[in-house]
């Protein structure tokens, strides 16, 4: 096993793999394991030496080094691990607890970010990117917390060009230099910046699709969306669902803007009904990227069929979706109305989540085949013990990404899943493949998704309680 060819599958798989999908994901398992194992020893070395909070548990479960996959496990942090910190920090402004929370977490240093006179979470995070090596995203905050995950400028422009290979290539066939290297209008239902995941996409996916032609990014909305406003909804949204809204308290500028963000969510419908009425008749035949839930996807396509519409953009346009119904109940037929509208021959559909580097892209046979850099695991629901890598197994998804640099690559994440470890996959691709039904236990009748049980994530909360003191004090 060569030097430089571990280095580069462990640093650069795109070159590792000639910036091909097939040859990603058809390497025989047993090869694909040998080099997952010494990757995933190097960048725990890495980490254990370089992010506190991963040296301090490997330290006090005296783990100094890994070997085989399952060693990893009672390293692992909780999905929930990076909204550990004390809310009541941001309340008072004391961006200094935070970025010094956030140390503990990350490769990059923070020793010269100053946060001093910081007023808001925007600017906090305007200062970490402008005075250190983090871009850090957030979550929407849907629990009541918001996540802060210290990614870096490196992985997110990494992560654009991974979408750009699996939006434009098809697994089997080797890539052409079109396909290699697209150039497309893209069509964005979304604002145009801001600190969520998905925002912090728009300036590569202008360099990445659009040849950086400003004339072919098409978003919903120009502006930005306030990581503040985001915040308060959460902590609105958290305290609602206690009965606790007349004991919250917010700041009062920011409380003034609470009828601002309420009045931008009401006008939403009506105007993404404008947009797309709009941009299916400017760019009527045109080759397009688009993303968008499925919920929005269908929505978009049966009332455009209604009106008779159909078969909008180029056959060959990449169209990506997935991230869950949100409760809602669609049909059964609900993917071949979205194609009928958008005249589009395939609808591309991703599996992935915030704290890892890359999507799960699925096959023509519906299963999502995991990254070649991103090790797969199952978890027993209730006590977090990895389950077998044999056979047809469910349980709590857990991931290890060691392409991840800024951050520890080790999630236990929110969701249940089946693997088949031992059948091939008949589209004919040799990965490890995911069912395509998936289920976040949060929404499952009468459970709870509160039963993580890892020992790092008692060390993270231990972490955000020190804080917490050292606030008080």
């Amino acid at each position: 096993m060569a030097e430089k060819n571990i280095d580069s599958f462990m640093n650069d798989p795109i070159d590792y793999f000639d910036g091909s999908i097939t040859k990603m994901h058809m390497l025989p398992r047993d090869e694909l394991e040998a080099l997952q194992r010494e990757a995933m020893s190097r960048r725990f070395a890495d980490h254990r030496q370089n992010i506190e909070m991963v040296r301090n548990l490997a330290d006090r479960l005296e783990i100094k080094e890994v070997k085989e996959f399952d060693d990893l496990v009672p390293l692992f942090f909780a999905h929930t691990a990076f909204k550990s910190y004390p809310a009541a920090l941001f309340d008072k402004k004391r961006f200094d607890l935070m970025t010094a929370w956030l140390q503990k977490l990350t490769t990059k240093d923070l020793s010269e970010v100053d946060c001093e006179g910081c007023d808001s979470i925007e600017e906090w995070i305007d200062r970490l990117d402008a005075q250190s090596e983090l871009r850090v995203i957030t979550s929407s905050g849907t629990t009541g917390t918001i996540s802060i995950i210290p990614k870096d400028e490196h992985g997110g422009f990494y992560n654009m060009r991974l979408w750009r290979l699996f939006l434009f290539q098809t697994f089997g066939k080797e890539p052409t230099r079109e396909e290699l290297e697209p150039v497309v209008d893209v069509i964005w239902p979304n604002y145009s910046s801001g600190k969520l995941g998905h925002l912090r996409m728009v300036e590569l996916l202008k360099r990445e699709f659009t040849g950086n032609d400003e004339n072919r990014f098409h978003a919903l909305y120009s502006d930005a969306i306030s990581t503040d406003l985001m915040f308060l909804a959460s902590k609105l949204r958290a305290a609602a669902s206690r009965g606790e809204l007349d004991r919250v308290q917010i700041d009062p500028k920011l409380l003034a803007r609470k009828q601002e963000f309420e009045a931008m969510e009401a006008r939403r419908p009506e105007e993404m009904k404008a947009f797309f009425a709009r941009i299916t008749s400017q760019l009527a035949g045109q080759r397009v990227f688009m993303t968008g839930t499925y919920t929005l996807m269908y929505e978009l396509a049966a009332a455009g069929l209604e009106r008779g519409v159909k078969n909008v953009f180029a056959k060959n346009s990449a169209i990506l979706t997935g991230g869950g119904t949100k409760g809602h109940v669609l049909p059964e037929n609900y993917m071949e109305v979205i194609k009928e509208f958008l005249g589009v021959e395939r609808i591309q559909e991703g599996y992935g989540m915030s704290e890892i580097s890359a999507l799960h892209w699925a096959c023509d046979e519906n299963r999502y085949h995991v990254q070649p850099w991103v090790i797969p695991f199952l978890l027993d629901p209730d006590t977090s013990e990895p389950l077998p890598r044999s056979g047809v197994q469910t349980g709590r998804a857990a991931f290890y990404d060691f392409v991840n640099q800024s951050h520890w690559g080790g999630i236990i994440s929110g969701d249940e899943i089946s693997i088949d470890w031992d059948t091939p996959c008949s589209c004919g691709l040799a990965s490890v493949h995911i069912a395509h039904d998936i289920m976040r236990y949060s929404e499952k009748q009468g459970v709870e998704d509160d039963r993580i049980t890892c020992a790092a994530t008692q060390d993270v909360h231990d972490e955000a309680v020190n804080f917490m003191r050292e606030f008080e004090g």
